[in-house]
C-alpha cells in the first residue's frame, strides 16, 4: 500500500480489491429489500399473535380483543408509513411532515436488518449504502430556519476539485466550507456550527453513518464519491451535482 495513503476508520478493512472505483447504484436495491425487511416483521408479529392468542383469551375476551387490536394497529401503522415515505421518494412531496420529524424516519430504522439481508444477497455494502444514499436525498427538504448551509468535504478530495468545490462555495455567503478527516471530526463540526442543513461529500460508508447521524432532524445531501486510486486517496465527485445540492438549500 502506498506510504502517503491515510485510510478512514470505514476504510481499515480495505486490502486493495478491485471493487470499482465509482458505483452508480439506483434507489431500487435499498426500497426492495427494505419492503421485504418490514413485509417480514409484520410476518413475524402475526406469528406472535397466533401463538399467544390462546394465552390472552384464558383471560376473557376484552385482553385478547386488546392484544389483536395492538398487534393490528401497529402493523397498519407502519405499512402506511413507509408508503407515505415511498411516495416521498418518487414524486418528491412530503405528503405528511410528521412522518420525517427527529427520530421518526423509518428507512434509517430499517437500514441495519435491510443490510444483513442485502450481505445474505451478496450485495456489497458500497452498493446497498449508495443506494440508501439515493432515497435519503429524494426526502431532503429546505427548512426555513436561521443558520447556514454546511459544506463538508473529506480529506482525500483530488487537489483541483477541492479549488472548484471553493469556488462554488463562494458565490453562496451562507454557505460554510469545511474539511471533515472522519466521522468523528464531522460530527464536532455539525455541533459546534449548528448548520440548517448539510451538504456531504464522502464514500458511501461514511455517508450512511452521517446520514444516520443527523437525518432528518437536519436536511443532508449525500453525494458519494469516485475512487479512481482507491479510498481515501485523490477522490473526484461530479462537480455539477454539488453546486446542484448548494443551490437546493440555499434557493430562495
Amino acid at each position: 500500500m502506498p506510504p502517503d495513503r491515510v485510510l478512514g476508520d470505514e476504510w481499515l478493512d480495505w486490502k486493495g480489491s478491485d471493487a470499482p472505483s465509482q458505483i452508480t447504484e439506483g434507489k431500487g436495491i435499498f426500497l426492495v429489500l427494505s419492503f421485504a425487511v418490514l413485509a417480514g416483521f409484520v410476518l413475524l408479529g402475526v406469528l406472535f399473535w397466533y401463538l399467544v392468542l390462546p394465552r390472552f383469551e384464558q383471560y376473557g375476551r376484552f385482553y385478547a380483543t386488546l392484544l389483536t387490536l395492538v398487534i393490528a394497529g401497529s402493523a397498519v401503522f407502519f405499512l402506511v408509513w413507509y408508503t407515505l415515505l415511498i411516495g416521498a421518494v418518487i414524486s418528491q412531496r412530503i405528503y405528511l411532515a410528521i412522518c420525517l420529524r427527529r427520530g421518526s424516519n423509518l428507512f434509517v430504522m430499517l437500514f441495519p436488518a435491510v443490510a444483513r439481508l442485502a450481505q445474505s444477497f451478496g450485495i456489497s455494502r458500497d452498493r446497498l449504502g449508495h443506494s440508501f444514499i439515493e432515497v435519503s436525498n429524494r426526502l431532503a427538504t429546505p427548512l426555513r430556519a436561521e443558520g447556514s448551509v454546511l459544506a463538508l468535504v473529506p480529506r482525500c478530495l483530488s487537489k483541483e476539485l477541492k479549488k472548484e468545490v471553493q469556488s462554488v462555495c463562494a458565490e453562496f455567503p451562507d454557505v460554510i466550507l469545511h474539511t471533515a478527516p472522519g466521522g468523528t471530526q464531522a460530527r464536532s463540526i455539525i455541533r459546534d456550527i449548528r448548520p440548517r442543513a448539510i451538504v456531504a461529500v464522502a464514500c458511501e460508508r461514511d455517508l450512511v453513518s452521517g446520514i444516520h447521524d443527523v437525518a432528518p432532524r437536519i436536511p443532508i445531501i449525500g453525494i458519494p464519491n469516485s475512487r479512481p486510486l482507491g479510498p481515501c486517496k485523490d477522490t473526484v465527485i461530479d462537480i455539477g451535482k454539488f453546486r446542484s445540492a448548494i443551490l437546493f438549500f440555499c434557493k430562495e
